[in-house]
């Protein structure tokens, strides 16, 4: 059962043991089992959504186990991972970070940029980080010049002047 990266645990919210999540663009108001990763973990138990709620930005997510703020902090930092079957679709122009995560980036021209190796959260528009074929990065905004290509599995980018140099 494939699981895959739903955000990231950015702060405890409030006293009884919410977790502010990060990047899961809604799919947790749906989701009622979830993972927490520490980096260089073994895979975790999948442990039961009790509340899910939005929070400004965030979503304040409260997990079987984790009953009050200072638990809640010690998972700071943490991945969010889910079972791949239990999410529903992403709905229209929204995609899951590891939908992206691997696909082929390209100007509009054809040209190609590289490949997509991760996803920065900036709290306002989501960054994809591209690596070039020498080796180098390249960070693309996930913008309106940016449009992912779900039936061609790429990413196709028209890029304003200066943001690929």
């Amino acid at each position: 059962m494939a699981r895959i990266r739903l955000g990231k645990v950015v702060r405890a919210v409030g006293l009884k043991g919410h977790l502010g999540v990060a990047g899961s663009e809604g799919a947790l108001a749906t989701v009622r089992r979830i993972a927490l990763r520490r980096e260089g973990e073994p895979e975790p138990p999948l442990q039961e959504v009790l509340e899910a709620r939005p929070q400004g930005r965030l979503w304040a997510v409260r997990i079987e186990g984790v009953s009050d703020r200072t638990s809640a902090e010690a998972w700071v930092g943490a991945e969010v991972l889910a079972l791949r079957e239990d999410l529903p679709e992403a709905g229209e122009a929204r995609h899951y970070w590891a939908d992206l995560e691997g696909l082929p980036v390209v100007t509009v021209a054809g040209a190609a940029i590289g490949t997509v190796t991760g996803l920065y959260e900036t709290g306002g528009v989501d960054v994809l980080v591209v690596t070039t074929e020498e080796g180098g990065e390249k960070l693309v905004p996930l913008a309106p010049y940016v449009e992912v290509d779900v039936a061609g599995r790429r990413v196709v980018v028209d890029p304003p002047e200066g943001l690929l140099d």
